[in-house]
């Protein structure tokens, strides 16, 4: 053998030697067996984590946080302050482009997500929407299931109900003014 190739089985050597010795021993009970070893105790399975509720979360920490809260968007419009939100990202900053690309594409998704559950409703009720916003809540939204993501304390979800789809309404006054956490 020459010297290198004697060098390379050596080192092969040792390492699988080396490998095989690092098992710790185990000691394990089996029937008939040393009954003063017990087995070990399995440990409890973790509780299971509850779903998220659909309730109205305060606007402080909006990531994970779900909501069944639909404002009624013609009532809102009329009250004035209440707009049709753009869901176009519009941050030119990498500081706030991460925050407006989230709640740009939450809001898409759930207009989608409504949208969907709405083509479903109306290819099962004779090409039907529903008819004001108390039956899209039950026949939509609940039916279904459906809580939607939590949106900035500047926005809402708004049920458009001329145009039978799901809105998100953008309030400037509050977008001025953030609350104070």
């Amino acid at each position: 053998m020459r010297p290198r190739s004697r060098l390379a089985w050596l080192v092969s050597l040792s390492a699988l030697l080396a490998a095989s010795g690092c098992e710790e021993p185990r000691h394990v009970n089996q029937a008939g067996s040393n009954p003063q070893v017990q087995a070990p105790t399995p440990e409890p399975a973790p509780a299971p984590v509850p779903p998220p509720t659909p309730e109205r979360v305060s606007h402080g920490e909006i990531l994970g946080q779900r909501t069944q809260d639909i404002k009624d968007a013609d009532a809102e419009r009329q009250k004035g302050g209440a707009q049709v939100a753009s869901q176009k990202i519009v941050a030119k900053d990498p500081i706030t482009l991460a925050g407006n690309a989230y709640v740009s594409m939450i809001g898409k998704t759930s207009i989608l997500k409504i949208e969907s559950a709405m083509n479903l409703y109306k290819a099962n009720h004779d090409d039907q929407y529903p008819k004001d916003k108390d039956e899209f809540m039950t026949e939509i939204i609940k039916a279904n299931n459906i809580a939607l993501p939590v949106l900035p304390h500047y926005q809402e979800y708004g049920y458009d109900e001329k145009e039978h789809k799901l809105v998100i309404l953008e309030y400037p006054d509050r977008k001025a003014n953030p609350p104070k956490f």
